[in-house]
């Protein structure tokens, strides 16, 4: 499937910290005593004046893997099977495959959970890209000092040490969804939605305060093969009959929402845009119980 392109949203978004934020580098603390214990991480760029310099970021990955994890947690409330097991290693959908019959994309894709469908696996390829999310303003930062406590004695175990949290700043990135199913899109839009709503958060430290952020979706770009006429269409709706019934797609998939009207692109696409961040929002939520819908039907 991923051999051609139905549809595809391209969302850009900022993260803003609403509490001290901390995602930490995977290197060891410094010998440098001026260095905090636990660094946020970083990456060399290039400042508008040519100089390198040292920023903070988001790496992609942590976002997704935060998004992934409620996704799969929303999934597992409806039921346990939309979802890799947690603990047993040997039922969830990724696992050696030994022979070419077993290989069959189409059967590959058939026979993984919901959340693999969407966010893949070793197997099946993603829908979903995330970039790394940059900061746009100069970030502010500042030490925060802890200690961890001895459960039996009460006295200090470990410490104190310092973390290096992030308490003000405006991260930009990109997220990406090709092929998508109305109900994908739903899924990836109610876990995008409750981290906006400070209902999930990010990076260290989350259960002592750290972590919660507001998304500004500030920029949309939906593109389909077919004239969009007022609906989101999902690759159901927009793959040939054949294709539709090798991965088992839904038939309905199609979502009337409000102010969508599609221009034709080019020769062969259409495309919807909006730079308006509460219309893209009502967007999300419009389509954001879908997922629940279509995970019913595919049982």
């Amino acid at each position: 499937m991923h051999g051609r392109l139905y549809n595809q949203l391209e969302l850009e978004i900022a993260i803003i910290p609403q509490t001290p934020l901390l995602i930490k580098s995977g290197q060891k603390a410094s010998i440098d005593p001026a260095l905090p214990d636990m660094q946020f991480v970083r990456t060399r760029r290039r400042t508008p004046n040519g100089d390198i310099d040292e920023v903070v970021y988001i790496p992609g990955s942590s976002l997704r893997g935060v998004v992934r994890a409620h996704a799969e947690r929303l999934l597992r409330t409806l039921d346990e099977k939309h979802a890799c097991p947690v603990v047993e290693a040997t039922k969830r959908c990724s696992r050696q495959k030994d022979s070419e019959e077993e290989k069959d994309a189409a059967r590959l894709y058939r026979e993984s959970c919901y959340a693999c469908k969407l966010f893949g696996n070793t197997d099946v390829a993603s829908r979903v890209q995330m970039s790394d999310l940059y900061p746009s303003i100069a970030p502010l930062s500042e030490s925060r000092f802890g200690v961890a406590i001895d459960r039996i004695t009460g006295a200090v175990a470990v410490g104190p040490f310092d973390l290096e949290v992030v308490t003000d700043a405006r991260f930009e990135g990109r997220i990406i969804l090709r092929n998508f199913t109305v109900g994908q899109l739903g899924l990836l839009s109610a876990s995008l939605l409750d981290i906006a709503d400070g209902l999930v958060a990010l990076g260290h430290a989350k259960s002592r305060g750290l972590g919660r952020v507001q998304i500004e979706f500030t920029h949309a770009q939906f593109r389909f093969s077919k004239p969009a006429n007022g609906k989101i269409l999902g690759v159901g709706e927009l793959a040939e009959d054949r294709l539709r019934k090798a991965y088992n797609l839904p038939t309905d998939d199609t979502i009337a929402v409000d102010s969508f009207q599609a221009v034709q692109r080019d020769a062969l696409y259409y495309q919807v845009r909006s730079i308006d961040t509460d219309q893209i929002r009502r967007w999300l939520e419009a389509v954001a119980p879908r997922w629940v819908e279509e995970v019913r039907r595919a049982g």
